[in-house]
């Protein structure tokens, strides 16, 4: 098994962005983390804000009346309610699809398509007395990372660890479109392994990692400014056969069309930050 460069996806949850207040976002890159995000509702939490899958994990910590609550959920599996409460505070983790490292209470496999309510200091002792006391985002990141660094490491054999990276680089390299045939021919390890090992640690498929991919390219396409291509042409440059492949993908993830995404973000901050 050849190693190849390590490449990254960036995930995005939009609805995250457009719906709420004061929303903030600080780049992570360390100990797995992709970002640290905050957000608040000063007008009322919206009915029905939408999760997008994205393989990865969030940790959100609900600041607010003198107690810090923890909730941790791994990626949905098609467009899903996300419920939040208006005058608080949200304080988010949201780590790169398969470098979660989770402290022994917890298993990938039951976050996957679920929220759950936790005891956020199993994440480091009094972590969250201290993310209620400090003074903005970045403190908190640096509060939380400096926590994420003392838990124990991944006790996975180094080959499980090798194997599962060379997947997920694999397939983000060919845009989410590559079988399990050619990745057992490349690693030499058969189709079912490969199926066992990923599932081991994304708590999905490699085939549904890979339409998330595809999904989560799209997105990124979209949110840049300027001209975009037409569908068809997207729907290719993203990894998909052809346009109503992307199009069936796109609204059972999103809940909406391309064209309808395309007119909700229209001259919003997704624009300008992507």
């Amino acid at each position: 098994m050849k190693h190849i460069d390590e490449y990254e996806m960036t995930p995005v949850q939009p609805y995250l962005v457009l719906e709420t207040d004061n929303y903030n976002m600080v780049p992570g890159k360390e100990e797995g983390i992709s970002q640290f995000y905050e957000f608040s509702f000063e007008t009322g939490a919206p009915d029905g804000m939408t999760a997008v899958p994205d393989g990865s994990v969030d940790l959100l910590f609900r600041i607010g009346n003198g107690q810090v609550k923890t909730y941790i959920g791994g990626t949905v599996l098609a467009a899903k309610n996300w419920e939040f409460e208006t005058g608080r505070q949200y304080f988010g983790v949201r780590f790169l699809p398969g470098r979660c490292v989770l402290p022994k209470e917890l298993a990938i496999a039951d976050l996957v398509n679920n929220d759950l309510e936790i005891d956020g200091n199993l994440f480091g002792k009094n972590l969250t007395d201290q993310l209620a006391e400090a003074g903005d985002i970045r403190q908190r990141a640096a509060v939380f990372l400096s926590a994420c660094r003392k838990m124990q490491p991944d006790q996975r054999t180094e080959g499980i660890r090798r194997l599962e990276q060379y997947i997920r680089e694999r397939i983000y390299a060919c845009k989410g479109n590559i079988s399990i045939r050619q990745l057992a021919e490349e690693t030499g390890y058969s189709e079912c392994y490969i199926r066992r090992t990923f599932q081991q640690i994304h708590g999905i498929s490699p085939k549904n990692f890979e339409r998330f991919v595809r999904f989560q390219n799209v997105l990124t396409r979209m949110n840049r400014k300027g001209q975009q291509p037409a569908l068809n042409q997207l729907a290719l440059e993203c990894g998909y056969y052809d346009e109503s492949h992307m199009m069936k993908d796109f609204k059972s993830f999103a809940g909406i069309t391309p064209q309808g995404y395309d007119r909700m973000i229209a001259g919003t901050k997704l624009k300008v930050d992507a």
